[in-house]
């Protein structure tokens, strides 16, 4: 499937979890924690100056539509199975964070980091599938003509590990691993896989311009993520860069952590694709 029917496919899906999350959040069903502990979050709540307030948070929930944003755009790029299951989970990540970050309760919460994992895994997949491809065709690929895969081999292998992944992800957090801690674990196997995916790039007949244009891209955008990262909350800085906790500040140092991870991941979704030919955000080709 290519043109205005793949646009309207990813479009359609997207308005799913838009519609999915403003339904849940606006119902009366729902109701916020009044006194969250926040240890790595700063903003405001919204409930001080209105105790009714649908979203606690509003720039921690609202900049969670970078998610949703690049999740549709990988989704619309890709042409593999594997490539999709990026694109999707970072578009339930979009609604389980908003959610959470709507709600501030635990167990929007535990839902939250879950998908986390998951999505970092998902990332794991892709990349060593695609990092493989370079000898091997593993690719569960979608036919131009339709908007379905073709049922084979790698499909249904695809499609177990994709079960695997979100049944993964979801018992890291039910075993209560601590979360900064296995989230640094995943975007360290991510940094692997990036590094082993530079030296393969340099190699005699290697995509050498990828090295160049991936290195900036990361530098650029992951030290500012880094930053927002572990400088928010009370007390928290990353290395010798100022706190940034700031209840009333324009910009929220979380909100800031949402879009720029939302960027990296498709930095690597970018920069895994070039060893499968699979579509890439960042070009129009």
């Amino acid at each position: 499937m290519t043109g205005w029917p793949r646009v309207l496919t990813v479009g359609v899906l997207a308005l799913f979890f838009v519609v999915g999350f403003f339904g849940l959040v606006l119902s009366k069903g729902l109701s916020g924690n009044p006194s969250p502990q926040r240890e790595d979050q700063c903003e405001l709540l919204a409930s001080t100056s209105d105790p009714g307030a649908a979203v606690l948070e509003p720039q921690n929930t609202w900049s969670n539509f970078a998610y949703l944003v690049v999740g549709a755009v990988i989704l619309y790029r890709s042409r593999t199975l594997l490539g999709a299951m990026v694109g999707l989970n970072l578009e339930f990540e979009f609604l389980f964070s908003s959610l959470y970050h709507s709600k501030l309760t635990s167990g929007f919460q535990t839902i939250d980091v879950a998908w986390i994992y998951v999505l970092l895994l998902s990332l794991i997949a892709y990349g060593i599938q695609s990092l493989l491809s370079r000898k091997v065709s593993l690719f569960a690929e979608f036919p131009e003509d339709t908007a379905y895969p073709t049922f084979t081999a790698p499909v249904f292998i695809a499609l177990g590990i994709c079960t695997v992944v979100i049944a993964l992800g979801i018992l890291m957090e039910v075993l209560s691993f601590e979360s900064t801690r296995t989230t640094s674990v995943l975007v360290g196997v991510v940094a692997a896989l990036l590094i082993a995916g530079l030296i393969f790039a340099g190699l005699p007949g290697g995509n050498a311009g990828a090295i160049v244009v991936t290195i900036v891209q990361i530098v650029a955008v992951g030290i500012p993520t880094l930053i927002f990262k572990f400088s928010d909350g009370k007390g928290n800085h990353f290395l010798f860069f100022p706190n940034l906790c700031c209840p009333k500040a324009a910009l929220q140092s979380h909100s800031g952590w949402h879009i720029l991870s939302a960027v990296l991941v498709a930095i690597a979704y970018d920069f895994f694709a070039n060893f499968s030919g699979d579509g890439q955000v960042f070009s129009i080709s």
